[in-house]
C-alpha cells in the first residue's frame, strides 16, 4: 500500500532552516480521531523520517515541522501533515504546534564537525530546542521525547551508561557541548512539568543515511580511504532507534536519559565488513591516533584559510581516534531496544543505497 503525501512537501535537510514561512494555520485536532498525535521535528532527516514511518506504521498521525520551499526528501510519498515553522523561530512554533499533542518529537539538529559552523550549531542545538520545550510546555505536550548523542556525556574511558557523569560541558569539540547544552534545556523543561525522555543513540546505520557513516561507502568504492581510524564504537540500527523513540512515550522514565548501544567493533572491522560487501579490497592501514589527530588538525588550519570544510577537521579526527561505547542495559529492559549484528546494520543500509542508485 502506497502512502500518500499531505499538502506541502518538507524539507530535505534534519536541520530546520531560519525561515519559517506561516502560510498556513494550526493544524486541528480532530475529537473524532482517536489516533495518538505526534509532532516531529527533522522529519527528512536519517532518523527522523525512519521515526515518521515507524510512527505512522504504528498508526500515529503525524505532524512535522516543515520550512517555506523546501523539497519533500525522504519523505516523499508518505502520509505526514506539514507545519510550517523552524525550531530557531520561537514565534512559528507557538502559531504552528497544536494543543494537547500525545508527543513532540524533537529530533532535529546540527551535527557540524567544524569550527566555521559553531555559532550556527549552538544557535540551532541550544537555542531551537529551548523553543521546542517552551512551546511543548504553552501548548501541554503530553511527552517531549527528544533525540540527543552518546557525545552529550563526552568522552570517558570506560562504556558509557545513564550513571556516567557528562563533562561535555566543557568539551572544545562544540558538537559535544551543544548537544550536552540542548539537554539542559530539556532538563529545564523536566523542572516546569514536562514529561521528558531523552534518547541516546551511539552511531547509527540503516536504510536512509546518505551523509553519516553511510559516506564510508562511498569512499571504499572510491579508493578513497587512506587510513583507518583506530577507534572503537557501538552501533545502532536505525529502526531499532525510531521504536526506542516511540517506546519512550509510555515506557520511558519521565525525567530520565536511554542510551542506545549495540555490538562494540573497531573502525577496522567496520570497513573490512562494508569493504566484503561492496567487494572492494580495503589496503589501508589502521592510522595511529596521534597522526591521524595531526591530519585532522593541518586539514582545519588549511579550512580557516580557503573557507573550505575540511574532508576531515581536527574535531572529527579526535572523536574517531578515539573509542566510544555504549551500554544500553536499561534501554532493552525498558524499552525493549535490541542491537542488531554490524553485518545487519550494514548489509541494509547499503541495500537501500541501492536500491536509490546512489551506490
Amino acid at each position: 500500500m502506497r502512502i500518500t503525501f499531505i499538502q506541502d512537501p518538507l524539507p530535505s535537510d534534519p536541520v530546520e532552516s531560519t525561515a519559517a514561512g506561516r502560510t498556513r494555520g494550526t493544524p486541528t485536532m480532530s475529537p473524532g480521531d482517536a489516533r495518538k498525535t505526534a509532532f516531529l521535528t527533522g522529519a527528512t532527516g536519517f532518523v527522523g523520517s525512519n521515526l515518521a514511518r515507524e510512527l505512522l506504521a504504528a498508526g500515529w498521525r503525524v505532524l512535522a515541522l516543515q520550512r517555506a520551499g523546501s523539497p519533500a526528501g525522504k519523505l516523499e510519498g508518505q502520509a505526514v501533515e506539514p507545519v510550517p515553522g523552524d525550531i530557531t523561530d520561537a514565534a512559528s512554533l507557538q502559531a504552528g504546534m497544536p494543543r494537547d499533542l500525545d508527543a513532540v518529537f524533537h529530533v532535529a539538529g546540527s551535527i557540524n564537525m567544524w569550527s566555521r559552523g559553531n555559532a550556527e550549531q549552538t544557535r540551532i542545538n541550544v537555542g531551537g530546542t529551548a523553543n521546542m520545550v517552551d512551546a511543548a510546555l504553552a501548548k501541554g505536550a503530553r511527552a517531549f521525547v527528544h533525540t540527543s548523542t552518546v557525545s552529550a556525556y563526552g568522552r570517558h574511558p570506560v562504556p558509557i551508561s545513564e550513571a556516567t557523569v557528562s563533562n561535555a560541558g566543557s568539551s572544545w569539540i562544540n558538537y559535544e557541548k551543544s548537544k550536552w547544552l540542548a539537554e539542559e534545556e530539556v532538563r529545564r523543561g523536566a523542572r516546569q512539568g514536562l514529561r521528558t525522555v531523552i534518547i541516546n543513540p551511539c552511531a547509527i546505520f540503516g536504510p536512509g543515511d546518505t551523509h553519516g557513516w553511510a559516506q564510508f561507502f562511498f569512499l571504499l568504492k572510491d579508493g578513497k580511504v587512506k587510513g583507518i581510524p583506530p577507534g572503537r564504537l557501538t552501533f545502532n540500527e536505525v529502526g531499532e532507534v525510531a521504536r526506542a523513540h516511540i517506546a519512550a512515550v509510555d515506557r520511558g522514565r519521565a525525567g530520565e536519559n536511554y542510551v542506545l548501544g549495540g555490538y562494540e567493533t573497531s573502525f577496522e572491522e567496520m570497513l573490512q565488513t562494508m569493504a566484503g560487501l561492496l567487494g572492494v579490497e580495503l589496503k589501508a592501514k589502521v592510522m595511529p591516533a596521534p597522526v591521524l589527530r595531526l591530519v585532522g588538525r593541518i586539514n582545519s588550519m588549511v579550512a580557516a584559510v580557503t573557507g573550505r570544510p575540511p574532508e576531515i577537521s581536527h574535531e572529527m579526527a579526535t572523536m574517531i581516534s578515539l573509542s566510544m561505547i555504549c551500554a544500553s542495559d536499561r534501554a532493552e529492559r525498558e524499552l525493549g531496544y535490541r542491537k542488531v549484528p554490524l553485518r545487519q546494520c550494514l548489509g541494509d543500509s547499503l541495500a537501500w543505497l541501492r536500491e536509490q542508485k546512489l551506490i
